[in-house]
């Protein structure tokens, strides 16, 4: 399994705001040639699962002791306006903690990733970067920001989004470099739960 840029996609940001579906749906449209929020969770997961526009799969199916985990390469979709040198999609189960006084809830981490090398590369990544912040970031309930740093260079950038209700930031867009490769990576990162054959977001386990 791959390590990918700095193991930012568990850095989880909490919040409460009030609730605003419209950013998500239209995010998780744009992006997600799989759209996870459209029907049933099972149709979502045939779709990606069997999508012939992937190549390179690599599935592990749940059991008693793995997490699930799916991989592949698109071999002609790209929603971004730049052209990447290639795009992945990632679907994994990951276990969280929201309280350390509650048992540990597990989601599922939803990603798309568009790579690039060199300057102009790196010019690209950040350009797309800032223009889906400017595109969504009314359209959330709120957002922050963080530099991602190797020693004093700002080498990366993370926006998280936020609605209500969500445990954390269902939605995460972040640039950056692979330090193994030099490449530029754009990542577009969707924070979700299954529940009764629908997809959900994580929620707080406990609601003082």
């Amino acid at each position: 399994m791959k390590k990918y840029l700095l193991n930012v996609f568990f850095i989880l940001f909490f919040y409460n705001a009030s609730f605003s579906q419209e950013g998500l749906y239209q995010f998780s449209k744009s992006y997600f040639r799989s759209d996870p929020l459209i029907g049933s969770f099972s149709g979502f997961l045939k779709h990606l699962m069997n999508d012939p526009a992937i190549t390179n799969k690599r599935i592990r199916q749940r059991t008693d002791s793995t997490f699930f985990y799916f991989f592949g390469v698109y071999n002609n979709y790209n929603p971004f306006f730049f052209k990447p040198k290639r795009v992945e999609i990632l679907l994994e189960e990951t276990s969280i903690k929201y309280i350390d006084s509650l048992p540990a809830d597990t989601i599922l981490v939803y990603q798309l990733l568009a790579y690039t090398d060199g300057s102009k590369g790196k010019q690209e990544v950040k350009k797309e970067f800032e223009k889906i912040h400017r595109q969504y970031n009314k359209k959330f309930d709120d957002s922050n920001y963080q530099d991602l740093k190797t020693g004093e260079d700002t080498t990366g950038g993370l926006h998280n989004y936020f609605v209500s209700f969500a445990g954390i930031a269902p939605v995460s867009t972040l640039w950056g470099i692979l330090k193994d490769t030099n490449e530029y990576i754009l990542n577009i990162i969707f924070r979700i739960k299954s529940s009764e054959n629908r997809t959900v977001l994580p929620v707080t386990l406990y609601n003082p």
